[in-house]
């Protein structure tokens, strides 16, 4: 019926009261489309089309890096790795922002996790060198290894009362001078000096001991540093040098505890320093070197440079190059700094072994740690590379890049750890298991690899579709590839055989189906089933992704918005000055850039939206009541991604 007035069901004035998520419902009037409350006639024609398209989901971006690189290639969403120089630990493989100038970006160079791989050669992923069990011993007596060489690299082995010395291939028995289980063992590099409770005896080589001091004590660490002999026994600190042997000279200093206990001795520049606990509170002291006369004395009383977490004791102390201090607690590892004035600034734990750090030694530029039962629930090292920095600490001292190493295959506390003579080889003791000499070209029958979770640094989903591995053209070994998903779940991907080609190149991924967080690789190595020396190398890895997030849709949409209008059914409606007040009350919905709800009245379909912008287009002149009185109103509308109304 022409000439209805109909009330508009939409604020006049003021800013709407609801959401903009209420949807209008049809009455009398047949309109085609609504935008929260207020309804139009689609103003479509030959001139005036309607458009609905995908919004693009990723942003145009400007490299400004001085090197080109992942992030400057368009199409996908790489993540790519080529070396593992930064040791394991990194959690989400996402760039970060580091502060100082000589660290790299960690994603780049640090990874999840490894088990039997060496990653410590830049550019490369291999196997680690096996160990072999040397000398058997299931007393659990506590176990010491310690190198030297005499033109032949060798260790001592001394377990419960028994001192041996082992070259790899043969051992020789030592009468070392006591009868009782031995408590301590170090050397001037070509004697060795073996603690019992009852004293410290010396003897060259392999060749017989005898008493060089009376001690008296079960609690008795004995370590040649600063070109003398120290000993730690029970409270007190003595440097064994002058007075009358066996007699034990004055102590240089006696801890006000008696309860105290000396754990370890290690030199730096101008100090020798101790370790010790009472109880459940452990600290490192440092004794000054007076060089003022011909040959440096110690002087009497100890400066506590360092004091442990109360809870945390200090079991071992191994200091390197007048710089690194490595110090094995109660809680696993940390390394330290020495500085200028002969002090201790250690940082954070760096690894965190439940058994605890027994013992630490240092070769090349690396710190080789025991670690009790850390290794996959098994015995081993693990290393740390000093020339690698992870993350500054600011005041106190850096982390550095570590990852697991050596393996036993058998559970026990490592309780000791040694350089094998003069060679790159090491070697660790295991209580209760024996002694573990590292091979010198055998590597490990099987190791495996795992990146942190790729996640390109935001929590939205991806669809990962495609796995690339870099190795060799004539692989050693075979390598097997599979991916982890956040449910923990594991696909394999594809395996290499021994003798293939470059690799696996853009595998495509069938898994997981459908969009997740994020996604990790894991490579399986195995060495060469005709060479025991051989063995597969990763030199890469990347993974390609798209963004998995449902898309958003785009509509731009002409509307009508005049004082009189048609519906569709031919009934004619409105009022003058009706265009004025609905484009007011839409121009309030716009400006709240809140979502609305856009219905399509006609399918019924219901859907929430952006306003991203509008235009309103009047051709005829206003009429003596209102300054508008109607023209076509086109609005671009973006829908909320997964959020779907019907």
């Amino acid at each position: 019926m022409a000439g209805v007035v109909h009330e508009i069901p939409y604020a006049l004035s003021g800013r709407p009261t609801g959401t903009g998520t209420a949807s209008y419902v049809l009455a009398d009037i047949d309109y085609d489309v609504a935008l929260a409350d207020i309804p139009f006639l689609l103003a479509v024609n030959d001139d005036r089309s309607m458009t609905i398209g995908l919004a693009p989901t990723k942003k145009d971006q400007f490299d400004n890096n001085r090197e080109p690189g992942e992030q400057s290639l368009t199409g996908w969403w790489l993540r790519s790795q080529s070396t593992w120089i930064g040791g394991e630990g990194m959690l989400y493989q996402d760039p970060d922002e580091v502060g100082a100038a000589n660290l790299q970006n960690r994603h780049a160079i640090q990874y999840g996790h490894s088990v039997g791989l060496n990653p410590w050669v830049n550019g490369q992923l291999t196997l680690l060198r096996s160990t072999s069990q040397r000398i058997a011993d299931a007393s659990g007596n506590q176990h010491f290894v310690l190198g030297w060489n005499d033109g032949t690299d060798r260790y001592w082995s001394a377990v419960g009362n028994v001192l041996k010395s082992d070259t790899g291939s043969a051992t020789t028995t030592i009468t070392w001078g006591g009868a009782n289980t031995i408590r301590s063992l170090t050397s001037d590099g070509t004697s060795y000096f073996a603690a019992d409770n009852v004293g410290i005896y010396k003897g060259a080589g392999s060749g017989a001991g005898t008493l060089a001091w009376n001690t008296g004590s079960v609690n008795t660490v004995v370590r040649w540093v600063k070109g003398r002999l120290m000993a730690g026994i029970g409270p007190s600190i003595y440097e064994l040098v002058g007075g009358t042997p066996p007699t034990l000279p004055t102590a240089k200093m006696t801890h006000l505890n008696a309860s105290w206990v000396w754990t370890d001795i290690a030199e730096g520049t101008n100090a020798i320093y101790a370790s010790g606990y009472a109880g459940a509170q452990g600290a490192i002291y440092k004794f000054v070197l007076d060089s003022s006369g011909s040959v440096p004395t110690l002087a009497s009383g100890g400066i506590m440079t360092a004091q442990l977490p109360l809870g945390e004791t200090v079991n071992c102390l191994t200091t390197y190059l007048g710089t690194f201090v490595g110090i094995g607690t109660s809680r696993g590892f940390r390394v330290g700094e020495i500085d200028s004035n002969g002090d201790i600034s250690y940082g954070p734990l760096l690894i965190t072994i439940s058994g605890g750090v027994k013992s630490v030694a240092a070769y090349d530029r690396f710190f080789f740690v025991g670690g009790t039962n850390s290794v996959d629930g098994q015995s081993g090292l693990w290393r740390v590379d000093l020339g690698q920095i992870i993350q500054d600490q600011g005041s106190t001292a850096p982390r550095m890049a570590y990852a697991t190493d050596l393996q036993a295959h058998v559970t026990g506390t490592v309780s000791s750890v040694t350089n094998f003579g003069n060679s790159d080889r090491m070697v660790f003791a295991v209580v209760g298991q024996g002694s573990y000499l590292e091979s010198a070209s055998e590597l490990e029958a099987s190791g495996y690899f795992t990146t942190g979770r790729v996640r390109y640094n935001t929590l939205e989903p991806k669809i990962f579709k495609a796995l690339t591995v870099r190795t060799p053209f004539d692989l050693k070994g075979s390598l097997a590839a599979s991916v982890i998903d956040p449910g923990g779940g594991s696909t394999s991907v594809l395996t290499a055989a021994e003798g293939g080609g470059a690799g696996i190149s853009d595998v495509i991924l069938s898994t997981p189906s459908g969009p997740v967080e994020w996604l990790q690789l894991r490579l399986d190595f195995a060495r060469s089933a005709g060479d025991a020396t051989l063995g597969p190398t990763v030199n890469g890895w990347q993974f390609k992704a798209i963004p998995g997030v449902v898309q958003q849709r785009i509509f731009e949409i002409p509307l009508l918005c005049m004082d009189k209008e048609t519906g569709r059914a031919g009934q004619e409606f409105g009022y003058e000055g009706m265009a004025a007040e609905r484009l007011a009350a839409f121009t309030q919905l716009a400006q709240r850039g809140d979502a609305v709800a856009w219905a399509d009245l006609a399918s019924g379909e219901s859907v929430l939206v952006f306003i991203d912008n509008y235009k309103f287009e009047q051709k005829a002149a206003p009429s003596a009541v209102s300054a508008v009185s109607g023209g076509v109103l086109y609005v671009q509308l973006r829908t909320l991604a997964d959020v779907i109304e019907s």
